[in-house]
This record gives C-alpha cells, structure tokens and sequence, in this order.
C-alpha cells in the first residue's frame, strides 16, 4: 500500500463528496429543505456543527479509500470496477441512512432523493478513487536499482 498515494485519495474524496453533497442537498434540494425548515436545526446551528461535517467526510473517505487500496487497488482494477465497488459502498451507506427516516422526524419526502444520491454519490467517488488511488506500474516495480 502506498501511504502518500492514500492520504491524497482520502483528501481528494472527502472534498468531492462535500462539493457532491453541496451541490445536491445545498442547490438542487434547497427548496425542498427551506420548505420544510421546521424539521431541521436552525442555520446557525448547523453551521456551529460544521467542523463536526467535515470529520465525519474524512472519517467516510478514510474507510472507503483503505477498503479501496487494500482490496481492490493491488489487482490493478479501474474505473469501472470503482463504480460497481461506489455501488455497492452506496448501498451500505444508503441502508444505514434510510435506517434514519425509523428514528427521527425526517421528512418522508426525503427518503428517495437521500437513497438515490448516496447511491449515485458513491458512484462517483468510486470512479473518483480508482482514478487517483492507482496500483505502481509492474514496470517500476520490477525495474531496477533497488535493493531487495
């Protein structure tokens, strides 16, 4: 595993799925959620809990990278086994967040647009991951001047 290539795949995937999550919930489901104001915390609030957003993006991106290096990364595979793998990462991750809508007053209108872009999130960032997370080349590795 090559630690300075995960500590970057992990930064590169916590900031794409804070843009992804801006982007979606921030300016396509804007409306939906001031419509519903009632049900979230107050802005200032929210934004009070920032810090603790950007943690849990790390805290994401650290275990869907790692999973990414140790099991997939060293046979080589690419873009499109990071979408099948975004695939099913977004399924777990959409389960436990449907869980959510059981336990607390979140609007039901809610349930499909979070299910559908956690899928489509994890699809991305997926792709995003072996894109940047890619295996050292056989060449290099079996190139020389090393000692073993």
């Amino acid at each position: 595993m090559n630690i300075g290539r995960l500590i970057i795949t992990i930064v590169v995937a916590a900031v794409a799925m804070w843009v992804l999550d801006f982007v979606y919930h921030g300016l396509l489901l804007g409306e939906q959620y001031a419509a519903t104001a009632d049900a979230w915390r107050p802005e200032e609030e929210m934004m009070a809990r920032f810090p603790f957003q950007v943690i849990c993006y790390f805290v994401i991106a650290i275990g869907f990278s790692t999973v990414w290096a140790f099991g997939f990364a060293p046979q080589g595979h690419g873009m499109k086994c990071g979408a099948i793998y975004g695939f099913f990462m977004g399924l777990f991750g959409t389960g436990g967040m449907m869980m959510s809508f059981v336990f607390s007053p979140i609007p039901d209108q809610f349930v499909a647009p979070w299910a559908i872009s956690g899928v489509v999130m994890s699809i991305l960032v997926g792709m995003l991951i072996a894109l940047v997370y890619k295996p050292k080349s056989r060449t290099a590795d079996a190139g020389g001047g090393g000692s073993a």
